[in-house]
């Protein structure tokens, strides 16, 4: 009888370490991986859902077992024998899972160490977030963007921020999501390992236009060679106002036929250098849009709220790209 039972334990073992490894295997529920650390966080992930499987599948079926061996027999009325324990599998049940817990506590730390881990130059992206749009500043190349430009095998460090609420940067093909908070910076690293574009996402409610900074931006992995051509295509162009326009994340809020904006959240654009002249009693055309974009809250169209445009942008702005955003918004 025991060499019995001792036959039947094994092969559940061994069927249940089976199905185990098929599903770490063969189920997968992550989209592509395009970094390095998304290898480590997918090799994690598949050992946890394969343990699960095993887990998942020894409950339930003691489970079923003991509804099906133990179930009332067919016109028993009396009370059933009551137990009142076994301490040997009381301490079973509590000692393998508790080593459970810290197996896969220690291989989480060993994975979040090694995703944590600098290298010796990476190359630096200033991200800022603001409602509701991206921009991603490369202050060694002297160039910012409103997509995410990668090279591929190179490490980069994000610093993230937000110039308004909280916002959170995630890519879930790089696996990684980061908090963007208002006078803080967030750090993270990532190796890129796929070429390709990959959309960069708000994880955080942050308000009216949430959905479309999931909608704007990406996160584009591309050779060495590509990314440095793309580097001085857009240091040409740095003073170029429809760059300068999508780039400080206008067309995130505000629609503007001649930049390619349409954005629902702020004034429409369109028409503005037509109509802006008479707009503020003893200001001219440019005079108004000038003082809409550096100092925004002192003329707030009607019908719009307040507090939503960035009070920074006199200081982002080099004088030569505010000139040249004022003009091109004049011949609007």
């Amino acid at each position: 009888m025991k060499e019995r039972t001792l036959l039947v334990i094994v092969l559940v073992t061994t069927a249940l370490l089976a199905a185990g490894f098929w599903v770490a295997a063969n189920v997968n529920l992550m989209p592509a991986e395009a970094s390095t650390r998304a290898a480590l966080v997918d090799q994690l992930f598949r050992a946890m859902l394969g343990l699960a499987a095993v887990i998942f599948l020894l409950v339930e079926g003691l489970l079923l077992y003991s509804v099906l061996r133990f179930r009332r027999s067919k016109g028993d009325e009396g009370d059933a024998v009551p137990v009142h324990g076994n301490r040997a599998l009381e301490i079973v049940w509590t000692v393998i899972p508790a080593l459970i817990v810290v197996v896969i506590g220690s291989y989480s730390f060993r994975v979040l160490a090694a995703s944590e881990t600098r290298e010796a130059d990476p190359i630096v992206v200033n991200i800022h977030s603001r409602q509701f749009s991206w921009s991603f500043e490369y202050p060694a190349e002297g160039v910012t963007s409103t997509d995410l430009h990668l090279p591929l095998g190179r490490q980069a460090r994000f610093l993230i921020t937000s110039d308004d609420v909280i916002h959170s940067f995630w890519v879930p093909e790089f696996r990684v999501k980061r908090d963007a908070t208002p006078g803080q910076i967030a750090e993270l690293l990532v190796t890129p390992s796929r070429l390709g574009a990959y959309p960069v996402r708000c994880a955080e409610l942050c308000g009216v236009g949430h959905a479309s900074m999931g909608l704007s931006s990406q996160a584009v992995v591309e050779s060495p060679e590509d990314f440095q051509s793309w580097i001085e295509k857009t240091r040409a162009l740095s003073n170029d106002p429809v760059t300068t326009f999508n780039t400080m994340g206008c067309n995130g809020c505000h629609s503007l036929a001649a930049a390619g904006a349409k954005g629902v959240v702020g004034p429409v654009l369109d028409g503005l250098g037509q109509r802006a002249g008479s707009t503020a009693s003893g200001q001219d055309a440019a005079t108004y849009i000038r003082t809409s974009i550096v100092k925004p809250g002192d003329q707030i169209v009607p019908g719009f709220a307040d507090n939503v445009m960035p009070r920074n942008f006199g200081e982002r702005l080099k004088p030569e790209q505010l000139q040249a955003l004022v003009d091109f918004l004049m011949a609007q």
